[in-house]
């Protein structure tokens, strides 16, 4: 990362083929309320859009839905391994306008010539949220758009009727995320770090994943459930969030479901906040 800069939270989640498959269950339930952010935002046909942070490159892959074959989109990610499994699943997917490269989005150079920068749980783990962002809108010209969908972690969980298991479920990825470094109001401080980037003042709304019934539920704890848990393990044991025992991962999965489903809870995830705003042109001098 750029010299002067803090260093940045770790990344919890690790780097495994396993949270890879994850994040995908995850993008499924974060689709719609992501599609929305970015048609709300104005990306559409032809657009050239830029992703930071990509990862698998689910967000990349929904941006390319929407600008089609006459757009590109452009994923930048730190990790090897991941932006070569990203690129994989682009050609997999017939989407030759969706390409990834290896970088740190404060110090790669790229064209400046991109409509719209976009980004989904990545401001979250940078040191400097609002000079991460500054750098990626070195490369979108004038009025062009930002869009980034951020989550507060701070906010919990819910379920009711209350699920004991959901709720520890809760604490735990809260506690390891707070002791780990994490900002945990990233959605709600959008609106200042969008301004301190020198884009106008956001559009803003939230929301939370929220549910009930066996379908909805399997879907949820496919994303959210042990998968999750082995990631955040090394983290939730080196900051003694919680033992193994108390966790027992390898019936987590099982139990939450029965708990759930045999008293009816509605689960609720935590708020998140959906953003955009439009670059500031530069001040002639």
């Amino acid at each position: 990362m750029s010299a002067g800069v803090g260093r940045d939270p770790a990344y919890v989640l690790g780097r495994s083929e396993d949270e890879a498959r994850r994040l995908e269950e995850q993008a499924k339930l974060l689709d719609r309320p992501t599609r929305l952010l970015f048609q709300d935002a104005g990306i559409t046909d032809g657009m050239n859009v830029l992703d930071i942070g990509s990862g698998s490159g689910d967000v990349a892959l929904l941006a390319g839905e929407l600008v089609g074959a006459t757009g590109q989109v452009v994923g930048v990610d730190l990790n090897p391994a991941i932006v070569a499994s990203a690129n994989a699943r682009a050609r997999t997917g017939g989407m030759k306008h969706v390409s990834f490269i290896v970088g740190d989005i404060r110090e790669v150079e790229l064209a400046r010539d991109f409509d719209a920068v976009v980004g989904r749980f990545v401001l979250m783990y940078s040191a400097d949220p609002a000079a991460t962002l500054r750098a990626a809108l070195r490369a979108v010209r004038d009025q062009g758009l930002a869009a980034f969908y951020e989550v507060n972690i701070g906010s919990g969980v819910a379920s009711y009727p209350t699920s004991p298991l959901h709720q520890s479920r809760g604490r735990w990825g809260t506690e390891t995320f707070r002791r780990a470094g994490m900002e945990m109001a990233m959605g709600t401080k959008l609106h200042e770090v969008f301004l301190a980037a020198g884009l106008e003042a956001p559009q803003m709304y939230t929301d939370a994943l929220i549910g009930g019934g066996r379908e909805w539920v399997e879907r949820f704890v496919s994303a959210f459930g042990a998968s999750q848990l082995r990631s955040l393990m090394p983290q939730i044991l080196q900051l003694g969030v919680a033992t193994k025992d108390e966790i027992g991962i390898e019936t987590f999965d099982a139990r939450y479901r029965e708990e759930v489903l045999s008293q009816g809870s509605i689960l609720q995830w935590y708020s998140c906040v959906g953003a955009w705003a439009r670059k500031r042109p530069a001040v002639q001098t």
